[in-house]
């Protein structure tokens, strides 16, 4: 076969070169490694990507991200230990056009006998694609090899691709426009737009050298991380040699270029003469209005399709947000892909398989009474072979959430546990919910989650109220997590998300589901959603997610008579601690969250509740900040016991009395230490004050 595939490729490759398209090569495993490095080796392309698990000296799939804004002519792309959809999108963005991507099945039988719902998509979009060729030991897509298949394609290569030290027209008149509103006005607000490989970040790397080798300026360039600011220093660097570059900054003769994260961008809002925010769909509205309204010149861009993210369903609402405080802004968009051509076929088969194509109904059908609508629980075996509402639905769910990647859907057509609940009208979807069924456990794996020996992936419900919230026999109940409710665009707001979650909570009942609940980041606005659909807080996070700024919380309801003891009793135990936290490690969260109804204190304790909490921190694994107050309270409540400690462990009684979860001033008190040593050591003195009080 690897002599089958490289005669093809040296009698193919110059007319996809001509073309500036890239070619996709399909294969299954032959067993035998060593051969498929010689073919490989022998390939006469001159930057390789090899993208593999198993194979010597190949980048592991997992490392995928630290490629992007690099090229490459050849990658391959080894999918047999896992497909993974986000590597798939990452490798092909990578790849310029005339070169070659190599997928790496796994063995033919092997393939063919996966019961793989996103598998099955992807074998099925092998056959009869254009510039994508699948080999077999029957051929080329399951037939004798025919070498005259690849038409000769009369596009070549534009002048555009040759307008230095741009990629093409398209990136230079967007930077020229971008760089004169920013220099002629006092106030200026633009947003860049593109679907993958339009150069989007060089373009903003283009833009900076721009400002910084024009005028004494300060620039701000924030992203959910920094990694997705590489391309931008790498093309300052490039077009800015004079300039030096650390690792988040970059400094030209008085100017400068600055990353910083979302969340500090936030809380310290540093001066700038501009703020630019790359991949802007990633982050919160409510972050982006804060931003716009306190710096006058601003450029965000975000790319409206691909595995970074997604950002159509964030145009839509944004642009409308723009209106109002910034009515004079300016959007432009790339079109032109700057690695490949238009129409490319790998981008087109791509785009296909991980969902990025989808596209939302523009007429929607909606009834005068929402209780015509009905619910419908999916069916994936057959929504897999019914493309339209396979589009109704993938497509509400990616214009609903920024953080939708491609891996999410392989998850949601494949895990067991998952179910999809659509809202219809006329046979046309409106809405859609997804929960995720946890739990379950017996007594003793449930023990060692509270205990903090074991914690099983895809269970954030339970483990989350096991661990977290302290909860001994919480993994024991059922649960379903929701974990996506999406309502189309035109009618948001008119209560079908409502009616939507009423209908599935109903459902879930039905089912035999102890506990329905959602984790989300906390705003007020989400929390009094949850709150009127019945549901009662039970956790806030103590650390923020560093891109929304916010703390997850976690809502939950009880759905049976199990349910019932343990989600009340956690509610309460949130309401007697919250005081507690809100002077020690949610002393930071936003007070639109401190001043919320929600989070109204309760007199009254459990102290054997409280003695549970502490005997699992000083005993067991579980986290200080969440039995912080039990240990506060169990302490204030301690007569003579103390002075049966030796002096170090009073010590350590009083500094955490003293300095809450101010683990730094506790560490400074006692010198030459560690935060490790120190939680160990309170943990001790914890445990000895257990045994005198028995």
């Amino acid at each position: 076969m690897y002599n089958t595939i490289t005669t093809f490729l040296k009698d193919n490759h110059e007319d996809f070169c001509d073309a500036n398209q890239r070619l996709t090569i399909v294969f299954h495993d032959l067993k035998n490694d060593n051969e498929l490095q010689v073919f490989v080796t022998a390939l006469c392309y001159r930057r390789k990507l090899i993208m593999s698990s198993l194979l010597d000296g190949a980048l592991a799939p997992e490392h995928a991200a630290s490629k992007l804004g690099e090229e490459y002519d050849l990658v391959l792309f080894d999918a047999r230990v896992a497909f993974n959809p986000d590597v798939l999108g990452v490798v092909s963005g990578v790849l310029c056009g005339g070169g070659c991507l190599l997928v790496l099945l796994p063995e033919e039988n092997k393939w063919h006998n996966n019961t793989s719902l996103f598998l099955q998509r992807v074998s099925m979009r092998l056959l009869n694609q254009s510039g994508v060729y699948y080999f077999n030991q029957a051929g080329m897509n399951g037939l004798d090899v025919n070498f005259n298949r690849v038409k000769k394609v009369s596009a070549k290569l534009t002048s555009s691709h040759f307008i230095k030290p741009f990629k093409s027209e398209d990136q230079r008149d967007a930077v020229e426009s971008i760089v004169d509103m920013l220099q002629s006005n006092r106030e200026a607000c633009c947003v860049l737009t593109s679907g993958r490989g339009r150069g989007k970040s060089s373009a903003l790397g283009f833009i900076a050298n721009e400002l910084l080798q024009n005028s004494e300026c300060k620039l701000l360039i924030s992203a959910p991380k920094l990694s997705v600011a590489d391309p931008l220093f790498f093309h300052l660097q490039r077009q800015c040699p004079q300039g030096s570059r650390k690792r988040a900054e970059f400094v030209f003769q008085q100017s400068k270029l600055k990353f910083i994260a979302p969340d500090f961008l936030l809380e310290t809002l540093p001066e700038a003469d501009v703020l630019l925010i790359d991949e802007a769909a990633v982050i919160p509205l409510s972050m982006l209005q804060k931003l716009l309204q306190y710096y006058p010149k601003i450029v965000f861009s975000t790319t409206t399709h691909g595995y970074e993210g997604t950002g159509r369903g964030f145009v839509l609402k944004f642009y409308k947000l723009l209106d109002k405080i910034k009515p004079a802004w300016k959007k432009i968009e790339l079109h032109q892909p700057v690695r490949w051509s238009k129409n490319d076929p790998l981008e087109a088969w791509v785009e296909s398989i991980l969902f990025l194509n989808v596209k939302l109904p523009k007429k929607l059908a909606v009834p005068a009474d929402i209780s015509k609508c009905k619910l419908i629980l999916i069916d994936r075996e057959k929504l897999l072979k019914d493309s339209k509402k396979l589009s109704e639905i993938f497509s509400l769910l990616v214009f609903a959430h920024y953080r939708t990647s491609p891996s999410d859907f392989q998850y949601l057509l494949d895990s067991e546990n998952i179910r999809i609940y659509s809202l219809e009208f006329n046979n046309n979807c409106l809405a859609v919910l997804v929960v995720n069924q946890e739990g379950g456990y017996d007594s003793s794996l449930s023990t060692a989650i509270y205990r903090g020996e074991r914690r099983p992936k895809g269970n954030l419900l339970a483990q989350t109220l096991c661990f977290h919230a302290g909860c001994e026999s919480a993994a024991e109940l059922t649960y379903a997590r929701v974990m996506r409710i999406a309502v189309h665009p035109q009618i948001q707001q008119l209560g079908f998300g409502s009616y939507l979650l009423q209908q599935v909570i109903f459902n879930e009942r039905l089912l035999g589901i102890d506990v329905l609940g959602s984790s989300f980041s906390a705003t007020s606005q989400l929390l009094d959603f949850w709150n009127k659909a019945g549901l009662s807080l039970v956790r806030i996070g103590f650390s923020r997610d560093h891109v929304t700024a916010s703390n997850s919380a976690v809502m939950a309801m009880s759905l049976g008579v199990k349910g019932s003891e343990i989600i009340d009793g956690l509610s309460l135990k949130f309401k007697q601690n919250i005081s507690l936290w809100v002077q020690g490690p949610l002393s930071e969260i936003s007070d639109d969250i401190k001043m919320h109804n929600l989070l109204q204190p309760e007199d009254s304790v459990n102290y054997l509740v409280d003695l549970n909490d502490v005997d699992s921190f000083a005993n067991y694994n579980r986290n200080y900040d969440a039995c912080m107050p039990a240990i506060i309270r169990f302490i204030n409540n301690l007569k003579t016991e103390l002075k049966f400690l030796n002096d170090n462990e009073q010590n350590i009684i009083k500094l955490s009395m003293q300095y809450l979860n101010d683990w730094k001033s506790i560490v400074k008190c006692l010198r030459n230490s560690s935060k490790a040593k120190a939680t160990k050591e309170l943990r001790n003195a914890l445990a000895n004050l257990l045994k005198i009080k028995k």
